[in-house]
């Protein structure tokens, strides 16, 4: 038989936030893969967990993720950590994952702390869902597009952000969303714990100093009324003639709800009708 590779999320800053399954999983695993193994002897120590650990980073993965497969497949059990949070969010891991459903490994999810699922309990933001994009493009066209795309989205969104670039992020965003609500959330869930909610200017006018930690930057959807005029026989011919082109329900609702500015849902159902009514009818 196979082993099994453990993702298992481990505190985002307050060590007493790890579960006593991740605790006890660690403990059992035949290897532990961390991001950065000095970050992780620190968590070792504090609960007496022995297991070796071998450094599996983005720099590595090349070589140690078919050796890591090589191990489950004798019939070791791996887990997979990271500095902190959820292995494979804006984190290392989506690799061995990946390799790991393709030799047919069982992988299992230890869950736990996570700075997105963290923030979003806390938000009481208006929007039609949560959006989770990671980090932004540096600069450029893509960070310009993928900024107007936030702007125009009835999702909430959620960011992460590096603390020396959030006054430049929080600065291109309120361009193009305006005065719209966010909340800036730093070293969650650690010491200096700060949250801060109001306005994209008067976030940035706040965080005008230096500062350091965690950033995790979450924006309102844009709630305008100025939705496009469209009669529900002209919206039902345009989700069609999106479906003609092999576009799922799911892709066409994201894309029209934020050129259109009407709810995902709405635009979601008619999809799903259309390609019903089409099942129907074929089978008559």
């Amino acid at each position: 038989m196979t082993g099994t590779l453990y993702v298992v999320a481990t505190p985002i800053g307050n060590l007493a936030d790890i579960t006593f399954r991740a605790v006890d999983t660690l403990k059992q695993v035949d290897v532990i893969a961390a991001e950065d193994t000095r970050v992780t002897q620190k968590l070792l120590n504090r609960f007496d967990i022995a297991t070796p650990l071998v450094s599996y980073r983005e720099q590595n993965a090349q070589r140690v993720v078919p050796q890591l497969i090589a191990r489950l497949l004798r019939g070791d059990d791996v887990a997979l950590v990271s500095d902190a949070g959820t292995p494979s969010i804006s984190d290392p891991g989506s690799e061995l994952v990946a390799a790991a459903h393709q030799s047919n490994v069982r992988v299992s999810p230890i869950p736990g702390p996570s700075a997105m699922s963290a923030a979003i309990s806390i938000s009481a933001l208006h929007g039609d869902g949560v959006r989770f994009l990671g980090f932004l493009p540096r600069k450029g066209k893509e960070r310009r597009e993928r900024i107007r795309t936030i702007a125009q989205d009835p999702s909430c969104t959620i960011l992460y952000e590096s603390p020396h670039r959030l006054r430049d992020t929080l600065l291109d965003l309120q361009t193009e969303c305006g005065e719209r609500t966010a909340i800036v959330f730093r070293e969650l869930t650690k010491l200096h714990e700060e949250i801060k909610k109001g306005s994209l200017t008067d976030l940035y006018a706040h965080f005008q100093k230096e500062i350091r930690g965690e950033i995790t930057l979450m924006i309102e959807g844009n709630q305008s009324t100025n939705m496009v005029e469209m009669s529900e026989e002209s919206l039902t011919a345009l989700v069609q003639q999106e479906l003609n082109q092999g576009r799922s329900a799911k892709d066409i609702s994201s894309s029209l709800s934020v050129a259109l500015g009407l709810r995902k849902k709405t635009i979601y159902n008619i999809a799903v009708s259309l390609v019903q009514n089409k099942t129907d009818t074929s089978h008559n």
